[in-house]
């Protein structure tokens, strides 16, 4: 069964609460992911407290989680498949916030300003997952699931790209330790919030035993 099937009609207003609650997490973790990596790659303040932000992220996971077992102490028959597959999904969205914040204590780690070709190449990366925020939110928010067949497909594309800039970064003779570390760590951890939001999006057009996992449409077509 896929989360697309329960969300095309009637939502329980536990379940619509939920659903506009990861909305609002996954904006909360677009804006942590785009003043980190500002800081990381164009040498810019975070001009908000990030771990407050980051703390608004949990706050609402844990908002999540009481109202999915809200409803399922209701009636544990209605909407089963829909609830488990919130409960499997919602952790993503606050891993992505975390790892925004992770990527500002790589920034720090850092004994110069970034700049050159290798920061060029990571902040074209950062750009291609930065527009994937908004895509999976209003995919995931209104069931699409052609966007986040896009969503799923891109970030596919991406693991090649990041994979790609390592080894170029590995052999690379034109930047020192300190920044190669930094930006190696950084690539990772940019990459694994687009892996994020593919596995949130997955739950809009895989089966419940198949989220989280690249694409693969089989029947589908």
């Amino acid at each position: 069964m896929k989360l697309f099937n329960f969300l095309s009609g009637d939502r329980p207003p536990l379940v619509e609460q939920s659903i506009t609650d990861m909305g609002v997490m996954l904006t909360t973790a677009g804006e942590m992911f785009a003043a980190s990596t500002a800081e990381l790659l164009d040498n810019e303040a975070i001009p908000f407290d990030i771990r407050a932000k980051d703390e608004e992220i949990n706050a609402l996971e844990q908002k999540v989680r009481r109202a999915v077992l809200e409803h399922m102490a209701i009636d544990p028959r209605d909407e089963l498949t829909l609830s488990l597959l919130i409960l499997s999904v919602v952790q993503d969205a606050e891993r992505a916030g975390d790892l925004a914040k992770s990527i500002s204590k790589a920034a720090a780690l850092a004994d110069a300003p970034r700049m050159g070709n290798h920061v060029e190449a990571l902040r074209t990366i950062r750009d291609r997952v930065q527009a994937l925020f908004p895509k999976a939110i209003s995919a995931f928010v209104e069931a699409d699931s052609a966007a986040a067949r896009a969503v799923m497909e891109e970030h596919d594309a991406l693991k090649n790209v990041v994979k790609d800039y390592l080894k170029v970064l590995s052999e690379a003779d034109d930047v020192s330790v300190n920044l190669a570390i930094v930006l190696a760590v950084s690539s990772r951890m940019i990459g694994r919030v687009s892996s994020h939001l593919s596995n949130i999006i997955s739950s809009v057009v895989l089966p419940f035993d198949q989220i989280r996992r690249s694409p693969t449409w089989g029947d589908d077509e």
